[in-house]
């Protein structure tokens, strides 16, 4: 029987490539290694056809058009920078989607339940001139009960994240932590391009936090992000302080985690070395990044700016890490939020939803959603 083949646009082709983060030489090596040069002219088969509708998140009649479709984009404040900002990828909108999928599925089980309820920190602060960031960090350490003398002696950079979004998911705010577009690894997120985002919402407010960032650095994201519901601003962010929004958040994240007066007490303990090696040792004491610290000393008047600079190039390479591999029912919960992965599982072993929905929510198999359940109830993840 001959094999039909399909003429579609090498523009098409292209946009596929692009949407997906690879270029189109590398595409016909992955979807067709033994006919690169059919696939080159646009020429291709019904599997590798369906293939690339897959990949590009089209139905199968739009790979037949002349040009690519214009796909509507989820809208979200971009607080990254005021100028020269890179347009956001495709990666980040599928993840965006994803999250705000998540957190829809989310208010409904509250509805059907009958626990919606309004959390009143959400916007509790109106961003003004007077409005002191310190005022902001002590109601958020307060709200979630964080003790920072008497839990930073015991944690480590890894478990820090894991305290806070516990305390986080204690309260009612959805935590995703991930550095690939929801469970494909060859889809990763750029920590150059972002490093967190939130969304506002009464009843199911979320932060998402880029994991490809270092351990450390992930943390003062994830309150940053906490920052923005405070003060009920949601965005995109990459710690920027060119944005009055971002460099607001970024000295209530840092209070949290380095409070003023402990910070100072410290800084003048650190003698007889260089200011580089001052600000390394202050972020080993409060278990923070390096450019973390650097931006709450550059706000303190303790160092020059060039000084926050030349540390953020130092580190631009080590917070390109590569988070891959691991344990995968470990991983799960991180990125879907231990506390709604959790419900997902429960909901789908006592039969309130199909499985094959559980596992459509958590990016996972059917099959994982059972093995993940019974990890759960032995207390081995979450």
């Amino acid at each position: 029987m001959a094999i039909i083949e399909f003429q579609i646009s090498t523009t098409m082709i292209n946009w596929i490539a692009t949407h997906n983060g690879t270029t189109v030489t590398a595409l016909a090596d992955r979807l067709a290694p033994k006919k690169q040069e059919k696939f080159l002219k646009g020429i291709i088969n019904k599997t590798i056809a369906e293939k690339l509708t897959k990949l590009g998140g089209i139905p199968f009649g739009y790979l037949f058009l002349a040009t690519p479709p214009k796909i509507s984009k989820s809208k979200i404040p971009d607080l990254r920078q005021t100028v020269n900002a890179t347009e956001l990828s495709a990666n980040f909108y599928e993840t965006l989607e994803d999250v705000k999928n998540k957190v829809n599925w989310y208010k409904d089980y509250l509805e059907n339940i009958g626990s919606v309820v309004e959390l009143s920190f959400i916007g509790k602060f109106e961003l003004s001139k007077n409005l002191s960031p310190t005022a902001v960090a002590c109601d958020i350490i307060k709200i979630i009960n964080f003790d920072l003398h008497k839990e930073l002696p015991s944690l480590t950079h890894d478990s820090y994240f894991k305290k806070i979004a516990s305390l986080l998911e204690n309260i009612g705010i959805l935590v995703f932590k991930n550095g690939v577009v929801k469970n494909n690894n060859a889809k990763t997120l750029d920590v150059n391009e972002f490093r967190g985002f939130s969304l506002i919402d009464k009843v199911a407010p979320a932060v998402f936090v880029n994991s490809k960032d270092s351990f450390s650095a992930q943390t003062f994201t994830l309150l940053h992000e906490v920052a923005h519901l405070w003060i009920g601003k949601e965005g995109v962010s990459n710690w920027t302080n060119e944005n009055k929004i971002e460099a607001f958040c970024n000295q209530v994240a840092a209070e949290i985690l380095m409070p003023t007066e402990i910070l100072l007490r410290q800084w003048n303990r650190c003698e007889n070395v260089t200011i580089h090696n001052k600000v390394f040792s202050i972020s080993q004491y409060f278990k923070v990044s390096p450019y973390a610290a650097a931006i709450k000393l550059y706000q303190l008047g303790l160092v020059q700016f060039n000084v926050v600079d030349d540390i953020k190039n130092r580190l631009i390479n080590l917070n390109s890490k590569k988070n891959g591999g691991g344990n995968f029912y470990y991983t799960v919960p991180y990125r879907n939020s231990q506390k709604l992965t959790t419900i997902i599982v429960n909901s789908a072993m006592s039969q309130n939803i199909l499985l094959r929905d559980a596992a459509k929510l958590l990016n996972i198999k059917p099959d994982s959603v059972v093995s993940l359940y019974y990890k759960i109830l032995s207390k081995e993840v979450v």
